[in-house]
């Protein structure tokens, strides 16, 4: 065989390699597309359930699977349309939406008003977690199939906290299922900009445009978003360094932010804050918890004990505040007159000494009824800088005779404790809980959260339980004006300040991060693009430059084209390896 016909099989063997690798790819994997990935660490993924879910990503992964009637607007006081075209407030109380008529199920099955009013009728149910926010709706009425009414008892509420944030779920799926209640929704339908492809339980959510969506203007400017897990914010920080991810959620931590700020590679930013911390004191009359607490005078005194200004400025430093209430300054009903409690130690002690508790032999305090003030802090161990946190707290309170032990755990875990099922009841089984919230900057029903009887929706952790609290909390859902509902929110939050049933300590502002490569996003939206509160950042997120490098379909996936060079290599050396024994031979 002569060289120039070895070069020729040569040649024929690569022509097909190259021409069946480009058939496999396209049918196999289709055409490459363009990636946006975020990885979120914390709080774990919960349900697709949109009625039961409290976890901050999860309603974050579906803002734009699920429509509502309305979206918040940037500043945060209009609205702008989304299912509903159009709307009108007739008289005092009636609010009629005039819905599109283009608007689909990512089923193929058209959106009509009896879906909303199914969906608003869920939200209504006891066991549902947004049962709050549609708690002013009295009656709904479907005028046609793309026309609503809703006759409510207060109209600027019923805006913030019901139309722009009830989703539309397919009545078609959802009423034939036998319990709503414990309904997964996956994979879940809704008739959004995007829909959900693929889902791996802890490690990702795939997101993709929804091509038939009734606003083009809103179609994502990628072809696909994934959004990916991490045990902690460290962990998902680390993954965009290595390239893993182009964004991280719903924060960074501090330690790596210089080694971020100084590669141009990243645009690193802060917002204003939508989550903050807080201990909360289980004062539930049932629990089972150190009884001490339910002492109110116990409760002012631990605060006073807590540097709060140095804890947040050595647990979270250079990007958090001090707070004093259970609302983050970004929250547009925060009241601002309330002033963070100074540290004053010697003040504590003179609290517990006229309040009758003395300090024993072994150093720790006991209430004139025999028991010690010995307390047990809970706090995620996804969150290293709470952990910290509850440490120096510890100490602290060991100065004015209070034993403490910090308890690092999984958020299961403490959930188990903390809302513990006993004799048909749901009675809180802790001390002390150190947390986050994460609460929308125009939402006034977060307030829910110490209304009595709220322990049994997993609501709250304070089992706090206060009928003047309830009765006030109820007039939210009477006010005529924004202004009316403002002077409700400002009394709830003088009162949970007197009480004590949380002691809030620090507003993270959030240090976000991302790719250079991407732009398209509000870094003054509270909480930042990334904290789960913002609906617009999949379908505003795009590349700077049309042009750029893509990615293969699957976020684990190794790019086709890698195995296809490897396999070419392989057959070139075979063949020239061949060749020259051949040659060698014949020699």
């Amino acid at each position: 065989m002569k060289v120039k016909e070895i070069v020729n099989y040569i040649m024929v063997i690569l022509l097909i390699v190259s021409l069946s690798s480009g058939v496999y790819g396209c049918y196999t994997y289709g055409q490459q597309v363009k990636v946006f990935r975020v990885g979120w660490g914390g709080t774990s993924f919960d349900t697709f359930n949109p009625f039961t879910t409290y976890a901050a990503i999860s309603s974050w992964s579906t803002l734009n699977v699920y429509s509502r009637l309305v979206r918040i607007a940037s500043d945060l006081k209009s609205f702008v349309p989304d299912l509903a075209e159009k709307w009108e407030v007739i008289g005092d109380n009636t609010v009629r939406f005039h819905l599109v008529k283009n608007a689909t199920f990512h089923d193929g099955k058209p959106v009509t008003a009896y879906d909303v009013e199914y969906s608003f009728k869920l939200s209504a149910e006891p066991w549902s977690a947004r049962i709050s926010s549609v708690k002013m709706v009295k009656e709904i009425k479907v005028v046609d199939s793309y026309t609503i009414e809703f006759d409510v008892t207060s109209v600027p509420l019923f805006f913030t906290e019901a139309a722009s944030t009830v989703p539309i779920v397919p009545k078609h799926i959802w009423s034939n299922v036998s319990d709503p209640s414990t309904y997964d929704a996956n994979p879940p339908i809704g008739s959004g900009p995007l829909k959900v492809t693929e889902y791996k339980e802890g490690q990702y959510i795939v997101l993709e445009p929804y091509k038939n969506f009734y606003y083009k203007k809103w179609l994502p400017k990628v072809d696909r978003i994934i959004i990916k897990f991490y045990s902690d914010v460290t962990s998902a920080t680390n993954a965009l360094l290595s390239g893993e991810v182009d964004a991280v959620g719903p924060y960074i931590p501090i330690s790596l932010y210089e080694t971020l700020a100084k590669n141009p590679q990243f645009k690193v930013f802060k917002s204003p804050g939508t989550m903050y911390f807080y201990l909360a004191f289980n004062v539930d009359p049932e629990g089972t918890g150190n009884p001490t607490l339910r002492d109110r005078l116990v409760r002012k005194a631990l605060a006073y004990a807590i540097n709060i200004e140095y804890l947040c400025s050595v647990a979270w430093p250079n990007y958090s505040k001090p707070i004093a209430n259970p609302l983050p300054t970004s929250n547009i009903f925060y009241n601002s007159n309330l002033k963070v409690r100074p540290f004053n130690q010697s003040l504590a002690v003179k609290i517990l000494d006229e309040a009758g508790y003395r300090v024993g032999s072994s150093g720790v305090r006991f209430s004139p009824d025999g028991v010690e003030m010995k307390y047990t802090i809970l706090v995620p161990n996804k969150f290293p800088e709470a952990v910290n946190a509850a440490q120096l707290i510890a100490k602290w309170w060991s100065s004015i005779g209070v034993s403490t032990t910090v308890k690092p755990m999984d958020t299961g875990s403490m959930s188990s404790i903390i809302w513990q099922k006993v004799d048909d009841k749901i009675k809180l089984g802790h001390d002390i809980d150190l947390w986050d919230w994460f609460v929308d900057p125009i939402s006034a029903t977060h307030f829910e959260v110490f209304v009595s009887d709220r322990k049994i929706l997993g609501i709250s952790d304070s089992g706090y339980n206060n009928s003047e609290y309830d009765n006030l909390f109820n007039k939210i859902y009477e006010a005529k004006t924004m202004d009316e509902l403002k002077d409700v929110a400002y009394k709830l939050q003088e009162m949970v300040y007197r009480d004590l049933p949380y002691l809030p300590l620090c507003e993270i502002q959030p240090i976000q991060a991302h790719n250079a490569k991407f732009t398209g996003f509000d870094y003054n939206w509270p909480g930042g693009p990334f904290s789960g509160s913002d609906w617009r950042v999949f379908i505003s997120v795009a590349f700077v430059e049309e042009v750029q490098p893509t990615e293969s379909t699957r976020p684990t996936s190794t790019s086709l084209t890698t195995y296809t060079t490897y396999l070419v290599i392989a057959i070139v050396i075979i063949v020239a390896v061949v060749a020259l024994l051949f040659l060698r031979r014949r020699g």
